[in-house]
C-alpha cells in the first residue's frame, strides 16, 4: 500500500480507545490512574526560543496582517530539520499567547506533532488531537460513534478555549490532518456555548434530559454500551455522553435528580458519584429540524434531489427520518453534515507542515471521492448534484488564502521550495559516522563551543553508562527544570522525533533519531477496556449464553430488582432456561456467564437436571486424554539435544531498542519465550500465533538476530516470493547495521545468484537465507544451521512438510502462522509444539484489505 493510500484509508480499524481520549482534556488517552502518558516538559527550553528576537518578528508580523493584503498574511520557512519545526511552533504560541491549528500530511504524522508539541509546551492540556473518521468518503460502513464523538468533543473544546488565555490551561494548539479537516461534521452553532450539564440536586424534569438527548442524536437502546446511546428504566437514565469517560445512571425523586453516579459499560457496576455530565451532541450527523409545514427537515434540506433518490436512498430516508443512521453515514454526510472542521478553526495561526505534501493529499483526496461519486452516479447509486464529501481544491486554496499560515518545509529553496529562507539558522545535528562510540567527542565539541547539549533518548540509562565511560556525567531526568547554560550538557528520558542544531538560542538537541537511525513510534495507549455497544462483546436480549455452572440460557436483558434481605436495588442479567426456568445473575458475578459460540440452534439447559453436568464431564475426559498424549509427545522431545544459545548480548539489546514501534505485551511476552527456548539445550518447535500486522515477524527478527550472534545459519521459510521479498527488505533494513549477511532464494533470483546462494550457505559465508520451496531442494546444504523460521507453515505441500519435518529433528525451529492449521495434522507432522499467541493488535494497526 502506499504512502497516499494509507492516508486515503484514514487508519481504518485502529483501535484507538477513543473513550478514554475525549475524556482527557488535551484529546489525548489516559492511563487506568488517570493520568496521561509521561511526556517531558521541555518547556524551559521553548522559552528561550520565545524570548529571541526572530521570534518577536513572527509574531508582530502575524499580528499586524488581519485584514493585509494575502502576501503579508503568509510566512514560508524552507530547509527546516522536522525536530525543529514543533519547537518553532510551540515558541511562537507561547510568545503570542493566541491559538495555533497544526496541519499535517496525515493522522500518523499528526499523532507524532502532538506528542512532541506537549513536551516542548511543558503542559498536556494545551493540546489536542482531530482524528480522522476512518470510514472513506461515500462509503456504506457503520458509522463508529466512539470516533464521531471524540471528534464532536474535541471541536467542542477548541471552540470553549477561543476566549480563553493561555493560563487557564485551555488548549492552545490543534494538531489535524488533511482528512480530519476535510471530512464532514456538524457546524460551529450546533456546538452551544452552554451546553446542558446535568448535577445532583439540579431541577430538571426526566422528560426534558430525554427530549435533549433524541435531539442531540443519542441512540435509545435496552442496555447503554457506547457512546451516543440511552436507556430508560422507570425513573432511571443511563447515559453515556459524547464527551465523557464513562456512561452516567441518572435518578430522579420527582424531577430533582437525586443521584448522579458513573458505570462501568464493561459489567454495568458503578463506579461512583460524578458532580456533572455535559450532553453534547451525540455524534456530527443530526438530523434537521423539521420545517413546520408537515415536511421533514431532511426532506427540506434534500431539495429536488428527495424527487430523484434511487431506491437504496429512498430506504436511507425512511430510516433516517426515523432516527437509525445505520451504514449510511458517509453516502448522507454532505446532506447530514454540511460543515467541515474547517469551519471550526476559528481565527487561530495555521502552521501547514510540508506544503506541497499537503496540498498533494488534498488533491488526491477529493479527486478520490469525486471518482467514487461519479463512480456510484453511472451505477444509479446516487442521483446528479450529490453533494461533494470533501472540499474541492478550489475551496481548499481558497480557506488558506483566506488564513494566517506558517507553512514549514524541509525541502531548500534550490529543490523547489517557497522563497522565505531559514531565519533561525536551524540545521540537523552533525554525527560522526559511528553515532555512539562518537558521541562523546562530539558532544565535547559542541560544549567548547558554547552550545546547550540536550540528549533525548528512550535509551537514556545506556547513553548516561557511555558517557560516564567517557567521563562525561549526565544524570538522565524525566523533566528539565532549567535550561542548560552555555556549554551544559542535560540528558531526558524520552526521545523526539529529531533534533536540530545551529539556531539563535544556541541549542543542540540530539534524538534516537541520530543516534540509532530510527526512533520508537509511540502510539497513544489507554489502558480501560472499551466495550462495544453492548454488553459481552455485543449480547443483545435474546442472544444465547452459557452459565458456568448452570448451562446453555438465552439472555433476556438487564434488570434492576431489590435484593437480598437489604431490599437494596441492583443490576441483574436475566437468564432464562428450558421451560419456564430462570435466574437472575448479579452484574457482580457476569464473569461466569460467557457468550455460546458452538452451532446455530442450541438446546437450553434445564435447571436441576444431569446433562450440563455429564456434558462437563465428558470435556474433562477428552481434556485428560489430550494431556496424556501431549506428555507421551513432551517426553519423546526431551530426549532429543541441540545448541543452547547463550544470553542476550549488548547488540541484540541494541537492536531491540531500534525497533520503531511500541511493543504490544503479548509481543513481548512471544519474545522472551522464544528466546528461552533457545538458550534451552531441547529443540525449540514453538508456534507463534497472530492475526496479520499483529507483530510477529518482529518476534522471529529477534530470534533471528540471537542465533546469528552465535556463529549459527538461519533459514526464514515463506510460501510465495511476494512475502520472501518483504522479509528480505524488513530483515535487511533491521540489520543494516551490523555485518550480517543475507541472500533470498526464490524464482526471482537469477540462477547464477542462486548457484552463488548455495555455495555460500554451504562455505558458511551466508548468515541468514529467506526462500520459498527451493529451500527445500536437496542441493542445499547448510555449514552450520542452528534456527529455521518458517512462515504459514499450513501454505506448503505434503512433499515439503516431510522434508521440512526431517529439518526439525536437527535444529530450532519457529513456526509464524495467522491461521494454524488442524490439531492433529499439525501433531503429526511437527510433534506437540510450545505455542505463544499474540492477541493484541498494535495500536493504528491497518487492517487488511
Amino acid at each position: 500500500m502506499t504512502d497516499t493510500a494509507q492516508v486515503l484509508r484514514g487508519r481504518r480499524g485502529r483501535d484507538r480507545h477513543i473513550a478514554d481520549a475525549v475524556a482527557s482534556p488535551s484529546g489525548r488517552p489516559t492511563d487506568s490512574a488517570g493520568h496521561r502518558p509521561r511526556v517531558p516538559d521541555l518547556s524551559v527550553l521553548t522559552g528561550l526560543l520565545a524570548r529571541s528576537g526572530e521570534i518577536a518578528a513572527l509574531v508582530a508580523r502575524f499580528a499586524q496582517s488581519s485584514g493585509r493584503a494575502p502576501a503579508l498574511r503568509h510566512v514560508t520557512y524552507a530547509a527546516m530539520p522536522h525536530g525543529a519545526k514543533t519547537f518553532l511552533a510551540a515558541a511562537l504560541v507561547q510568545a503570542s499567547g493566541g491559538r495555533l491549528v497544526w496541519v499535517a500530511r496525515d493522522a500518523e504524522i499528526a499523532d507524532r506533532v502532538a506528542e512532541e508539541l506537549q513536551a516542548w509546551l511543558g503542559d498536556p492540556r494545551a493540546v489536542m488531537t482531530l482524528e480522522p473518521r476512518t470510514a472513506l468518503a461515500y462509503e456504506r460502513s457503520e458509522l463508529v460513534r466512539d470516533e464521531s464523538a471524540a471528534r464532536v468533543a474535541t471541536l467542542a473544546a477548541w471552540r470553549s478555549s477561543a476566549g480563553e488565555g493561555a493560563a487557564t490551561g485551555a488548549p492552545r494548539v490543534l494538531v489535524t490532518s488533511v482528512q480530519a479537516l476535510f471530512q464532514r461534521t456538524l457546524p460551529p452553532d450546533a456546538l452551544p456555548d452552554q451546553p446542558l450539564t446535568l448535577r445532583r440536586g439540579a431541577r430538571i424534569s426526566q422528560d426534558r434530559v430525554l427530549r435533549a438527548l433524541v435531539e442531540l442524536g443519542y441512540e435509545h437502546v435496552a442496555e447503554v454500551g457506547g457512546r451516543g446511546e440511552f436507556a430508560r428504566r422507570g425513573g432511571i437514565v443511563d447515559c453515556f455522553a459524547a464527551g465523557q469517560p464513562l456512561p452516567v445512571r441518572i435518578e430522579w425523586f420527582g424531577d430533582e435528580i437525586d443521584s448522579l453516579r458513573a458505570f462501568d459499560p464493561a459489567d454495568q457496576r458503578g463506579t461512583g458519584p460524578v458532580e456533572s455530565s455535559v450532553l453534547l451532541p451525540a455524534s456530527e450527523f443530526l438530523l434537521p429540524a423539521a420545517d413546520g409545514s408537515g415536511t421533514t427537515g431532511l426532506t427540506a434540506r434534500l431539495g429536488r434531489l428527495a424527487t430523484r433518490l434511487p431506491e437504496t436512498l429512498q430506504s436511507d430516508l425512511a430510516r433516517l427520518e426515523q432516527g437509525h443512521l445505520t451504514d449510511a453515514a458517509e453516502i448522507w454526510g454532505g446532506v447530514l453534515a454540511p460543515s467541515t472542521a474547517l469551519d471550526h478553526l476559528g481565527d487561530a495561526i495555521w502552521l501547514v507542515d510540508e506544503p506541497g505534501d499537503v496540498d498533494e493529499v488534498a488533491d488526491t483526496l477529493w479527486s478520490q471521492a469525486d471518482e467514487r461519486r461519479a463512480e456510484l452516479e453511472r451505477a444509479g447509486e446516487l442521483p446528479k448534484g450529490w453533494p461533494e464529501a470533501y472540499p474541492a481544491p478550489r475551496d481548499w486554496k481558497r480557506r488558506r488564502l483566506d488564513a494566517r499560515t506558517l507553512g514549514l518545509t524541509w525541502e531548500s529553496e534550490a529543490h523547489g521550495a517557497p522563497p522565505g529562507g531559514n531565519p533561525f539558522g536551524w540545521h540537523e545535528p552533525v554525527m560522526p559516522p559511528a553515532a555512539i562510540t562518537g558521541l562523546a567527542t562530539t558532544i565535547q565539541r559542541w560544549r567548547r563551543e558554547g552550545a546547550r547539549v540536550v540528549l533525548a533518548s528512550d535509551q537514556s540509562a545506556r547513553l548516561s553508562e557511555l558517557l560516564s565511560d567517557a567521563d562525561i556525567v549526565a544524570a538522565p531526568v524525566a523533566h528539565l527544570d532549567d535550561a542548560p547554560p552555555p556549554g551544559g550538557l542535560a540528558l531526558v528520558e524520552r526521545s523526539l522525533n529529531g533534533g536540530f542544531a545551529g539556531g539563535p538560542d544556541g541549542l543542540v538537541v540530539v534524538t534516537d533519531r541520530e543516534l540509532f537511525g530510527t526512533v520508537r513510534v509511540r502510539r497513544p495507549r489507554a489502558l480501560r477496556r472499551v466495550v462495544p455497544r453492548d454488553l459481552l462483546e455485543r449480547l443483545e436480549p435474546g442472544d444465547v449464553v452459557v452459565h458456568i455452572d448452570h448451562g446453555v440460557a438465552r439472555y433476556a436483558g438487564l434488570i434492576r430488582r431489590a435484593s437480598g434481605d437489604t431490599g437494596e436495588e441492583r443490576d441483574f442479567l436475566a437468564l432464562h432456561f428450558a421451560g419456564a426456568d430462570r435466574i437472575w445473575v448479579p452484574v457482580e458475578q457476569i464473569e461466569r456467564v460467557t457468550r455460546y459460540a458452538g452451532g446455530d440452534h442450541p438446546q437450553l439447559s434445564k435447571l436441576g437436571g444431569t446433562e450440563w453436568q455429564r456434558a462437563k464431564t465428558r470435556v474433562r475426559k477428552a481434556v485428560g486424554d489430550l494431556a496424556k498424549e501431549l506428555l507421551e509427545l513432551y517426553s519423546a522431545r526431551a530426549q532429543v539435544r541441540a545448541r543452547a544459545l547463550g544470553d542476550d548480548t549488548p547488540w541484540q539489546a541494541e537492536m531491540e531498542a531500534a525497533f520503531p514501534y511500541e511493543e504490544t505485551p503479548d509481543q513481548l511476552r512471544a519474545a522472551i519465550e522464544v528466546k528461552a527456548d533457545l538458550e534451552r539445550e531441547r529443540p525449540m518447535d514453538r508456534l507463534v500465533v497472530g492475526d496479520v500486522g499483529y507483530g510477529k515477524t518482529e518476534v522471529a527478527l529477534r530470534a533471528c538476530f540471537k542465533a546469528i550472534q552465535e556463529g549459527t545459519q538461519v533459514a526464514v521459510l515463506v510460501p510465495t516470493t511476494v512475502l520472501a521479498a518483504q522479509h528480505l527488505a524488513t530483515f535487511s533494513q533491521r540489520f543494516a547495521a551490523y555485518p550480517i549477511t543475507i541472500r533470498m532464494l526464490s524464482r526471482f533470483v537469477p540462477p547464477a545468484e542462486q548457484r552463488a546462494t548455495v555455495e555460500g550457505l554451504a562455505a558458511g559465508s551466508i548468515d541468514l537465507v529467506i526462500g520459498t520451496h527451493r529451500l527445500l531442494s536437496k542441493d542445499i546444504r547448510f555449514r552450520d544451521l542452528g534456527l529455521v523460521v518458517v512462515d504459514e507453515e499450513q501454505r506448503f505441500g505434503v512433499a515439503h512438510k516431510e522434508r521440512l519435518k526431517r529439518l526439525k529433528t536437527e535444529v530450532h525451529v519457529l513456526t509464524l502462522s495467522a491461521t494454524p492449521i488442524p490439531r492433529t495434522l499439525n501433531l503429526a507432522l511437527a510433534g506437540v509444539r510450545d505455542m505463544s499467541v499474540i492477541e493484541t493488535p498494535p495500536e493504528d494497526r491497518l487492517p487488511i484489505q
